[in-house]
């Protein structure tokens, strides 16, 4: 299990068993993610190639600052947000043949599986928010 940095002295606190799984799938994803970049062409390098690859640190980032936060919805709706916008940019990189259509499955469910596990999250937060839990 992850476990995150140590809140005091002598007590540790793990990560809760779903928000693990989300950040394996993330980290999962990444790798792949970044091993498809650096097939694309030379000139995409910086452009498009780069722009995936900080999408997704990004979305690191997102999940982080939501389970860190009291008040998650804000970042759990802009990790969806995120999210959306790097399912478009795989669009465009298979629209302009960098990747085959095997790829953009590939690619399309990895992030399908990762956005299910933030709607729940989001499903899970707004019925805390309403006074049940799930």
């Amino acid at each position: 299990m992850i476990q995150a940095p140590r809140r005091s002295a002598g007590q540790e606190y793990e990560v809760p068993q779903p928000l693990a799984r989300l950040m394996a799938a993330l980290e999962d994803f990444d790798v792949y993610l970044h091993q498809i970049t650096q097939q694309w062409p030379k000139a995409e390098r910086h452009g498009l190639s780069a722009r995936c690859r900080e999408q997704m640190t990004e979305i690191h980032r997102l999940v982080a600052v939501a389970w860190k936060r009291k008040s998650r919805a804000g970042a759990l709706f802009d990790l969806d947000v995120e999210l959306h916008v790097l399912k478009s940019l795989v669009r465009k990189a298979w629209r302009l043949q960098y990747i085959n259509d095997h790829r953009l499955e590939v690619c399309a469910r990895h992030l399908a599986e990762i956005g299910r596990m933030v709607g729940a999250w989001i499903k899970h937060e707004s019925a805390k928010a309403k006074g049940g839990v799930l």
